[in-house]
């Protein structure tokens, strides 16, 4: 068996993530602030700009690209690149009209749609939707495929063991009521499961510390999961689905779920046979 040179490999996967990272920079940099100025001419670019990026971060001098192999070998793509694209749309998500976000969803499953589902959700470890960070952007996601969504038992390691949520509030959360990049992949999922008696016992801490803004989006997230028409013929019971979010979330956003109900707003599954 031949013996591993240590050094080397870590270098070179040290590398490899470091080529992924600059490849990201290179090319989501400039998407997301195209996102910012014309939001419809960079929805368009959604799949120009993932497949550049990734035949960029796979391709070398002496062997060609070989994005190809690599992603049939791994299972995928490193997520640095899927994740930066997809939270440079979740930036903008909540502020784009209706038809645009349909049309950014459309080009989203484009990726996905190609991709092993459990690649995408995380089955295998680190997916595509498991470094969503946007509640609006990933609960649509979900309303639309909910094969993709990657559940919430990945997230309860950042609180087990602890005793208090200041302590957790201090090694996961800024000062501004956000998460730490460094810390959570998808401030989405965390901020579901904090509130979710099922999972912790932080929810009412966690509705003090967390900016407003975001918590509103996280609100307005779950309650189309539990209330947006899915395929399946699935019909959401109103009375039930209602007394289910009222046992799983803080008494204190109880009053919170029906408004949020009636404004709608949600994704409609049919457009994405």
């Amino acid at each position: 068996m031949a013996k591993w040179d240590i050094k080397k490999l870590t270098a070179a996967i040290e590398g490899a993530f470091a080529v992924h990272e600059a490849s990201a920079m290179i090319h989501v940099e400039p998407f997301a602030k195209l996102l910012m100025d014309n939001p419809d001419e960079a929805i368009e670019q959604i799949g120009r700009v993932y497949n550049r990026a990734l035949d960029d971060a796979y391709t070398d001098e002496k062997e060609g690209n070989v994005r190809a192999f690599v992603e049939a070998i791994a299972g995928g793509p490193c997520e640095t690149i899927p994740w930066a694209l997809y939270n440079a749309i979740g930036a903008v998500y909540p502020f784009l009209e209706r038809p645009q976000k349909d049309k950014a969803l459309g080009k989203i499953f484009g990726i996905l749609d190609r991709r092993n589902w459990a690649e995408v959700n995380g089955e295998r470890g680190a997916g595509h939707t498991t470094g969503i960070r946007e509640p609006l952007l990933l609960s649509d996601i979900a309303v639309a495929r909910d094969i993709y969504w990657p559940g919430l038992h990945d997230q309860e390691y950042l609180w087990k063991g602890k005793t208090s949520f200041k302590e957790l509030q201090l090694e996961i959360m800024t000062n501004d009521g956000l998460f730490r990049k460094d810390k959570v992949r998808s401030d989405f999922l965390v901020g579901y499961a904090l509130l979710r008696s099922d999972f912790s016992n932080f929810g009412e801490d966690y509705l003090r510390a967390a900016d407003p803004e975001f918590l509103d989006r996280t609100l307005r997230g779950i309650v189309a999961l539990r209330f947006a028409q899915r395929r399946g013929d699935y019909v959401p019971d109103v009375a039930t689905g209602t007394e289910r979010l009222k046992a799983l979330l803080p008494r204190s956003v109880h009053d919170r779920i029906e408004p949020l109900r009636l404004e709608g707003g949600w994704v409609d599954y049919k457009k994405f046979p």
